[in-house]
This record gives C-alpha cells, structure tokens and sequence, in this order.
C-alpha cells in the first residue's frame, strides 16, 4: 500500500503537498509490498515508482514508457486523480552495464472532486510517448 496521507488543502483550497517524512515513510512501504499496484483511495495523497532496465538506455526508456502509460491509463480513469510531482533517476549497473529509469509519481485522488486545475503540469509531462 502507498497511501502518504489523508489530502490537506490550504485556504484558497489548493492541495498541500505531504510532509516528506510521510512520504518517506511511504516509500518504504511501498517496497515492502510484493504487490506492485498504484493506490487510489478518495481523500489521500499517494506515492507509486514506476521502474524498468534495459541493456541500453534507449531500451530501458521504452521499457519505463510502456509501464508509464500503463499506469496514468489507470490513474486518469480514477475520478479526482492529479498527480503532484514525477521525478525520474537513471543509473547504471557497473556489474552488467545495464540501465535502470525510474519515476517516482506523488499524486492525489481528491474525495469531493476538486478542480484538477491546481495541478500545474500535464499527467504526462516528463516522458514521451512511443
């Protein structure tokens, strides 16, 4: 389960962003479990990594693009959905030389379906599309 924390919005009704320690506190959880699915609970703001390696980067980054828009197909659907932050990392393995990309999506599933307006980027800003 990566549920953060329950959504917190300012007084011009704009979502806050979670604490970093709930964050982190979600992260760990998240790597527990051998599950491998986004939450969506109405009222929470929730963490999801989206991860993939390839022989080459070109490779990893296709095989990390499929798996992106696996997961905003799903997430769009999700009434309240918006996304808060994506960040991404790229390493590389100096054992076998292959390349790993990760994304690591922050988003919220609003309970009452607020605006998405307070949302400043688009659900898919930060990957191309194939």
């Amino acid at each position: 389960m990566a549920i953060v924390s329950t959504c917190t919005y300012d007084s011009r009704g704009k979502l806050v962003r979670p604490d970093a320690l709930d964050i982190s506190r979600a992260k760990i959880r998240l790597d527990l479990d051998t599950g491998e699915k986004p939450t969506f609970e109405h009222g929470h703001t929730h963490v999801f990594v989206v991860s993939d390696m390839g022989v080459t980067a070109e490779q990893a980054r296709e095989r990390v693009n499929s798996r992106l828009r696996w997961f905003f197909d799903r997430a769009e659907a999700v009434y309240g959905f918006r996304k808060i932050t994506m960040m991404k990392s790229q390493s590389k393995n100096r054992l076998n030389l292959n390349t790993t990309i990760s994304y690591e999506i922050l988003y919220a599933v609003d309970a009452d379906g607020r605006s998405r307006s307070g949302s400043p980027e688009s659900a898919h800003a930060g990957y191309r599309r194939g």
